[in-house]
């Protein structure tokens, strides 16, 4: 990251850069004041504006550090933006720009070794609160917790119109993910979604992101499920919008991607996985007959906008477990 690629606007900014012995380049708003939680962002190629507009304005944001952790997008117009942010934050706050990209997993455990505060907010770069009071819900969380835990907010979709590229993304969410805090505390550690968590530093530090988990897909579900194991996992409704739906193309190419992930998933929580409806249709499909004819056909409904979704939801869960069957053992 050039020291050039930092904004210069009519209003001077006063910035300092340090950099790590692995490439690493830190831009800090040079802030400094006690807080109470760390909120870590962890981007790649995200412009991450709604998140962190959304977070300066609310009143709780002085009390809050923020921690931004660019891997490796190699964008300088990105770079400049995310700059602008952190020099407007009212807390104290730092961008965190790597040479490359090293993944979610590696990100998320940097920002974790960066936060000062005893309490971290992770929240991913395409979310946004739903209300005002975001902060200040995690803030009386914090009062109302007996030692170190998890706290989990959940996300929704109220913030976000999908597009006829989108909407088949945002009924999988909708149906699988947007659940509230009553339905995923029936499974606290399986729905710990990363996106949006409150989280103790104790936590973090015994328990890490499994690096072994590469691209897309499950590690937070093994992080949340290790959790459990150990510490006590809450889910309150704090939610934020998940702002950035993909379309149909790239979700298949994630749900494709991902069965190496799911195989891992289910090697280290054999018990947990095999409860799942995903895993006993993927080993279904280990023993169907023309199984690559089958999933090229779900694939291509799921793929085509024309037909409702009511058909295109299940082509996708299906294409899903077909691909994962690949992985299992």
């Amino acid at each position: 990251m050039p020291d050039s690629a930092y904004p210069s606007e009519s209003e001077p900014l006063t910035y300092s850069i340090d950099r790590t012995e692995a490439g690493e380049a830190i831009l800090s708003n040079q802030v400094t004041c006690d807080t109470a939680i760390t909120i870590c962002v962890p981007c790649y190629r995200d412009h991450a504006a709604p998140l962190l507009s959304g977070l300066s304005r609310l009143a709780e944001a002085p009390q809050t550090g923020l921690l931004l952790f660019d891997d490796g997008s190699g964008d300088e117009t990105l770079t400049k933006q995310l700059a602008r942010h952190i020099m407007k934050y009212p807390g104290p706050a730092r961008l965190i720009t790597a040479p490359q990209n090293a993944g979610r997993a590696h990100a998320r455990n940097r920002l974790v070794a960066m936060a000062e505060s005893d309490w971290i907010l992770l929240v991913d770069a395409d979310m946004r609160p739903d209300t005002d009071l975001f902060l200040s819900r995690y803030m009386k969380s914090i009062e109302q917790a007996d030692g170190p835990a998890l706290i989990a907010g959940g996300f929704t979709l109220r913030q976000v119109t999908p597009t006829k590229k989108t909407r088949l993304h945002a009924a999988q969410s909708a149906l699988s993910e947007c659940l509230s805090a009553e339905a995923r505390s029936e499974e606290p550690g399986r729905y710990v979604f990363t996106s949006n968590i409150l989280v103790h530093k104790q936590i973090l530090e015994t328990v890490r992101f499994d690096d072994g988990f590469s691209g897309w897909g499950w590690e937070d579900v093994d992080w949340g499920l290790r959790v459990a194991e150990t510490y006590p996992v809450r889910h309150i409704e704090n939610t934020a919008t998940h702002l950035g739906l993909d379309d149909t193309e790239t979700l298949l190419a994630k749900f494709g991607d991902s069965g190496a992930n799911f195989a891992r998933l289910a090697e280290r929580h054999p018990d947990a996985v095999r409860q799942m409806q995903l895993w006993k249709i993927a080993r279904f499909s280990q023993r169907l007959p023309f199984e690559a004819t089958w999933t090229g056909l779900c694939r291509s409904v799921a793929k085509t906008e024309w037909l409702p979704i009511s058909l295109r939801l299940p082509a996708l869960k299906l294409y899903r477990a077909f691909r994962y069957g690949e992985h299992l053992a």
